[in-house]
């Protein structure tokens, strides 16, 4: 199992950041996500794994002006 902003979801071996994000809904805007306690950008959650008993927090793209 692994923690998704305080969700509980399976996880299953060769989990990566990106094949996670599929599979969630309203994540389009999420450029950064913190897995436990490290920064991982968008360039990398495809070759970014996940590993069992994990904590992943969603960081949404904040725009201002």
């Amino acid at each position: 199992m692994i923690e998704v902003d305080d969700k509980k979801i399976t996880w299953s071996e060769h989990m990566t950041v990106s094949s996670l994000l599929k599979n969630l809904e309203d994540v389009e805007s999420c450029a950064v996500v913190r897995l436990n306690g490290r920064l991982v950008s968008s360039p990398d959650f495809s070759e970014t794994k996940i590993p069992d008993n994990s904590r992943i927090q969603l960081l949404p793209l904040v725009a201002g002006g």
